[in-house]
């Protein structure tokens, strides 16, 4: 795949995960975690998380990259609104600040490929996906631990039998 056609893949998982964060959304519980394992996947499966030429700078960097996507995600779960619905189903949103932190997130993956270049370090394309699916990993592993807390919401209907 050529730099164009992943740039433009990237763009646009980032643009359909930002408008699915930015609106209530009902969350799979059985298949959150989905998107980040297949884009960590594919990022990996399309190579050039490291650079064989700069081997140590870039698995160095590569590390760092896995720790701040973790970080990253970790900051957006902490912006989302979550609810349970009477039926027990699970609800998000997010808004000003999961927008922010979005913006962070891409300006800190833009700042890292600028590292990696300053030292001489070229990856594939394939980093870049799997630094997306790292950092939703943590995001969605955060939205489910705060959501093991959240009662159902109540109506005020009694459904005593």
């Amino acid at each position: 795949m050529s730099t164009l056609a992943n740039v433009l893949v990237v763009l646009l998982v980032l643009g359909l995960v930002l408008r699915r964060q930015l609106t209530a959304q009902r969350i799979n519980e059985a298949r959150m975690y989905t998107l980040p394992v297949v884009l960590v996947i594919i990022g990996i499966v399309q190579g050039g998380l490291v650079d064989h030429a700069h081997l140590a700078v870039s698995a160095g960097l590569l590390a760092v990259e896995v720790v701040v996507g973790l970080l990253l995600g970790a900051m957006r779960a902490a912006t989302m609104r979550l609810w349970r619905e009477p039926d027990g189903s699970l609800w998000r949103q997010g808004g000003g600040l999961t927008l922010a932190s979005w913006v962070v997130s891409v300006a800190v993956r833009i700042g890292l490929m600028g590292v990696g270049y300053a030292f001489g370090v070229h990856t594939g394309s394939g980093n870049v996906l799997a630094f997306l699916g790292v950092s939703l990993l943590a995001q969605y592993a955060i939205i489910d631990v705060r959501s093991r807390s959240l009662p159902a919401r109540r109506t005020g209907v009694n459904v005593a039998a």
